[in-house]
């Protein structure tokens, strides 16, 4: 069924199905970063048995892949761009720590 320029699945608007999966992607990513904040916070730079979700270059690539998909939210735009800058911030005090 369609109404306007928005298709429906089960009444459920595929934009607000693409809108909560953002939100969801951006919340798991914010918990990771802030995960690993804390770990490089305890002076854990080495970061032993790291696998790639351990390094803020991973979380990076999710947030821009994120980023670039149609029709995000611009209050998910606003929260992404706050957690490149913690990102930033980290890859910062790795680069002085080693």
């Amino acid at each position: 069924m369609t109404e306007g320029l928005l298709s429906y699945f089960g009444g459920i608007s595929i934009i607000m199905l693409a809108r909560d999966y953002a939100e969801r992607e951006l919340s798991h990513i914010q918990r990771m970063v802030a995960l690993l904040d804390s770990e490089t916070n305890a002076d854990d730079v080495s970061m032993a048995g790291a696998g790639r979700v351990r390094h803020p270059s991973y979380w990076r690539g999710r947030i821009e892949e994120l980023l670039s998909t149609p029709d995000v939210p611009r209050h998910v735009r606003t929260l992404s761009e706050a957690v490149l800058a913690k990102i930033d911030a980290m890859e910062m005090r790795f680069a002085t720590m080693k």
